[in-house]
């Protein structure tokens, strides 16, 4: 099976998203949209956060009214040093035990009604160090670097008992569930336990997502940390790379 490959990027200055195949001389300005020829083809998508975070919403989880997460921010900012270029920034307090900070977007021009499985990779910097213990927890050990995908609009709902959660099953901290897989923990081995070193990483999903395109073609992805550390964590998320295959 033949595998195109695409790069994504988000150009906040213009407002305008390019797409470039790599191979084949192939040039789609279309953002996030793939050839459809009506038979569903493997592909790669490269997602480029250094370039800007156009087209993104970025949202919480995971918590109730009386412990709503506090410090929310998220945006697009400088990588602090030793690091250079841009991520999309997001920060939260986790004022109990629990809290999701995430971004999703849509990606089209698939093949309606099909079948895919996805396979994440995704990159980001943190200050936060493995193997150190505090008050609340590890910021480096309990917080998971998750991935979701789904048909339809990702977006935080409000659920029976006045619980604030994603509207798929996206499962929950280090247990993944149908629509959602943990890459990994958040901490990198060497880092100071104090904070403020900061080390760029990856993570790879070692499982994959089935989702099924909507009748457009259509379908939702989401990047983000599912945090058990009780006190406050930023990261950058700077890129992730989807590897896309029919079923």
């Amino acid at each position: 099976m033949a595998i195109k490959k695409y790069l994504i990027a988000a150009l906040s200055a213009t407002g305008v998203l390019t797409l470039t195949a790599c191979g084949g001389g192939e040039f789609f300005p279309n953002p996030y949209k793939l050839p459809d020829k009506g038979t569903p083809v493997a592909s790669t998508v490269t997602i480029d956060f250094n370039t800007g975070i156009d087209g993104w919403r970025a949202d919480v989880a995971d918590y109730t009214d009386k412990d709503r997460p506090t410090e929310v921010v998220s945006g697009w900012k400088d990588l602090p040093a030793p690091l250079s270029g841009k991520g999309f920034y997001l920060a939260a307090r986790n004022n109990s035990d629990d809290v999701l900070s995430y971004v999703t977007r849509q990606l089209e021009g698939y093949v309606p009604t099909t079948r895919y499985a996805l396979s994440f990779e995704m990159r980001y910097a943190t200050d936060a160090a493995t193997g150190c213990m505090g008050v609340g927890g590890s910021r480096g050990d309990n917080v998971y670097m998750v991935v979701a995908a789904n048909y339809y609009n990702i977006n935080t709902v409000e659920r029976p008992g006045g619980q604030f959660r994603m509207n798929l099953d996206r499962g929950n901290q280090a247990v993944s569930g149908k629509d959602g897989k943990v890459l990994g923990t958040q901490g990198v081995a060497g880092l100071d336990c104090a904070g403020g070193q900061w080390a760029s990483t990856t993570r790879k999903a070692s499982e994959t997502i089935e989702v099924t395109s909507d009748k457009d073609g259509r379908f939702w992805i989401a990047l983000g940390a599912d945090s058990g550390f009780e006190g406050s964590n930023a990261f950058y998320l700077q890129g992730a790379t989807i590897n896309i295959k029919p079923l």
